[in-house]
């Protein structure tokens, strides 16, 4: 749907009276996380009574939009939806671009801030000066006729009366085009529930999030990205991790967000409120490779969520990914040659992408790695298991990873997983064969399913059921 604007001017005073009653809808997809201090509100305020105010403020009319897609795109558009809520709701126009400017000017009216001390030319026609001084420089105690003259002066106002919120959003980085936007920043313009859900969640875990990222860089949305990037991980898994996963996530209903509430929320909240918080930063910084550590922990985290693997002393596992993350960082082993054998990449090296196959192996051996962390860390909460959990990886790795009931690899993934593989008496328990590590092996669940309490089976028979 094509985009339509109308060049309006709007009294300052009205903008500051549809500010303070809610009527202006900020949505912080069009904004950054920056506030203005009082400085450079007493700026903009001297502009504006000196007439240099000239950029247009951009406002969305919501009701003319909700007509618009209406007559265009039926009452069952998700965006009509999204916008006929927003009418609901009491509000009438979305700040587009001006996000500072509109609250600057309510702030002011409201008695937030006093002018700055100067003279100010009051009458357009005939010169009258008003000067701001010590008692007379908040808006209610300005004299009546520089109340009256500041109350009219008009602003610029471009209305949006037709768009969709894809059409907002691609205004929005038209008229930043000035700025560098990053991808982030790019996508948080898109008005849906994800990116409100991001936010949210980026603003929950800040303490964390200060402890890793520069405020700059929290203002240029970081946080927010690498909470996509949670997203689109387990939502996806390995072929996930691109910018075109991280855009498609962008909308009310997508599989990043049906997943986030169950799945990435206690993700990052691990990593973020209970690792960074309060052990600091350094399991994100090791080696310098922020987001491939980063990356790493969500692979380690989502697998144990799935896998109702829980952590029992958040030190101790804090302490322990910190060593086994340096051992793997300073590692010279050549992990990955490429198809011809030209690109090899230590684990540091695999650390710079997120291409599947880099991923892969990097997920493959954190999931192994957690047969090396001490008792009492964690706990696997798996009600039918009656061997040390731990067996597992001694199963797997004394079998050389393969599957003695149908003589399949068992990759190292499904290691921990109690929905693929379990841990089988060779001898069963019904007829005597003791809970030990002698007697006890890794099987596909399927597998030894069919195998039940029997001690004599075909192999070949099973393997061909499953």
């Amino acid at each position: 749907m094509r985009t339509i604007t109308i060049t309006k001017k709007m009294r300052v005073h009205k903008l500051s009276e549809l500010q303070s009653t809610n009527k202006i809808y900020l949505d912080d997809s069009f904004q950054s996380n920056e506030r203005w201090p009082i400085v450079q509100k007493q700026e903009y305020m001297s502009s504006v009574l000196q007439g240099r105010a000239v950029t247009s403020i951009i406002l969305a009319d919501i009701n003319s939009i909700v007509a618009s897609l209406k007559v265009r795109c039926g009452e069952d558009d998700e965006d009509y939806i999204f916008f006929k809520n927003l009418l609901d709701q009491g509000y009438e126009y979305i700040t587009i671009d001006g996000n500072n400017r509109d609250r600057c000017i309510a702030d002011f009216f409201s008695g937030g801030f006093p002018l700055r001390e100067m003279e100010y030319e009051i009458d357009e026609d005939y010169g009258s000066y008003f000067k701001a001084k010590k008692e007379n420089k908040y808006y209610d105690d300005l004299p009546v006729d520089v109340r009256t003259f500041l109350d009219n002066i008009h602003l610029n106002v471009l209305v949006v009366s037709q768009a969709t919120r894809v059409g907002l959003a691609e205004l929005f980085i038209a008229v930043n085009k000035g700025l560098t936007l990053n991808a982030q920043e790019k996508r948080n313009a898109i008005m849906c529930s994800f990116g409100a859900c991001v936010r949210d969640l980026s603003q929950e875990l800040g303490d964390g999030f200060k402890k890793i990222f520069s405020e700059k860089s929290l203002n240029r949305r970081f946080a927010d990205e690498m909470i996509v990037t949670a997203a689109v991980y387990i939502a996806n898994g390995i072929e996930g991790v691109t910018g075109a996963f991280r855009d498609a996530a962008y909308t009310d209903n997508s599989k990043e967000m049906q997943a986030f509430e169950g799945q990435v929320k206690p993700v990052m909240t691990t990593i973020v409120d209970k690792l960074v918080e309060p052990f600091g930063e350094t399991i994100i910084k090791i080696g310098d490779y922020d987001s491939g550590n980063f990356i790493d922990l969500i692979m380690l985290l989502s697998y144990m969520h799935d896998r109702n693997i829980h952590i029992d002393d958040h030190k101790a596992f804090y302490d322990w990914f910190v060593v086994k993350q340096s051992e793997r960082v300073d590692s010279g082993d050549i992990l990955y040659e490429g198809s011809k054998g030209t690109n090899k990449r230590t684990y540091s090296g695999l650390l710079r992408g997120t291409g599947k196959n880099f991923l892969k192996i990097r997920r493959d051996m954190l999931i192994e790695s957690l047969s090396s962390i001490d008792d009492g860390v964690i706990t696997f909460r798996d009600e039918q298991r009656t061997f040390d959990y731990k067996l597992r990886y001694v199963f797997w790795k004394r079998q050389e990873g393969i599957c003695p009931l149908t003589l399949q690899k068992i990759e190292p993934r499904y290691i921990w997983d109690t929905k693929i593989t379990q841990m089988d008496h060779n001898m069963p328990w019904s007829k005597g064969g003791g809970t030990t590590p002698e007697n006890g092996q890794l099987v596909f669940t399927q597998a030894n399913q069919k195998k039940s309490d029997r001690t004599e089976y075909m192999l070949e028979e099973i393997t061909e059921e499953i």
